[in-house]
């Protein structure tokens, strides 16, 4: 790992690995669609396995089942073009968790910022080799020169000695309640450590507001286009309603 990402993890010196990942392994292993080697290509400049954490490595029991397969957490790092990372963040999060069939810390940077994203997998029921990506969960951008009260409780969230290690599975979750917290805490103000089940709230809370603001920009493209008063009054208020929705499930975010 650089020293910034190993300085955030912390992972054990017996898991760093520091192996190149490269283009021709995506191109030669996968089908990749016409828009993914356009990214894969131009959007990316280098990527590489920072570190492994599995049994092995990590004396850390694996979980697999029917549903679920725990068994290697990869930390990646993805560097691309400088000012383009939140430009072409969810495209290159997109091919690296979509092709990379195991459970997988992406850190994506640029020369001054970087972005943290995990995801939720599961067993691909078609092929049990692969596994097919649920829900993706990234940070907003953190500066590599700048920390503040979230960043440094987030990161302190993010060391390896403090996440729950009972097996592969409570480890990588830990990871993601961390991302989500830190996206509740741009709502918040505060970064807060959560239980698992409150994360899980907190993820639907998010997923509602996202939602919710998507319906407000729909309605008010509705409002500028419409010229009866009654009906503009109609939206107004549907507008203000979402809002005050929005307003009482952030409320609930900040309960601890």
């Amino acid at each position: 790992m650089t020293h910034l990402f190993n300085h955030i993890f912390k992972v054990p010196e017996r898991c760093l690995v520091g192996q190149r990942l490269t283009k021709a392994f995506f191109q030669r292993n996968f089908s990749l669609t016409s828009a993914e080697k356009k990214v894969l290509n131009t959007a990316i400049e280098q990527m590489e396995i920072l570190a492994q954490v599995n049994l092995e490595k990590s004396n850390i029991q694996a979980v697999s089942n029917e549903t679920d397969s725990y068994e290697n957490i990869l930390y990646i790092r993805c560097t691309v073009q400088d000012n383009q990372l939140e430009t072409v963040a969810d495209k290159c999060i997109q091919i690296i968790q979509k092709y990379i069939a195991h459970q997988v810390v992406l850190i994506l940077e640029d020369s001054n910022d970087f972005i943290i994203n995990v995801a939720e997998k599961r067993i691909n029921q078609v092929d049990k080799n692969k596994l097919v990506v649920n829900s993706i969960f990234n940070t907003t951008s953190i500066s590599k020169l700048y920390k503040n009260d979230t960043t440094e409780a987030f990161f302190k969230a993010l060391d390896f000695n403090g996440l729950d290690k009972t097996n592969l599975e409570t480890t990588y979750k830990s990871y993601i309640q961390a991302v989500v917290q830190f996206q509740v805490a741009h709502t918040t103000g505060t970064f807060s450590k959560r239980t698992q089940k409150r994360t899980q709230e907190d993820m639907a809370n998010l997923e509602t507001i996202e939602a919710m603001e998507t319906e407000i920009t729909s309605l008010k493209s509705q409002l500028s286009k419409e010229k009866q008063l009654n009906n503009k009054v109609v939206l107004n208020v549907a507008i203000h309603k979402k809002r005050q929705e929005i307003e009482r499930i952030k409320n609930k975010l900040t309960i601890i």
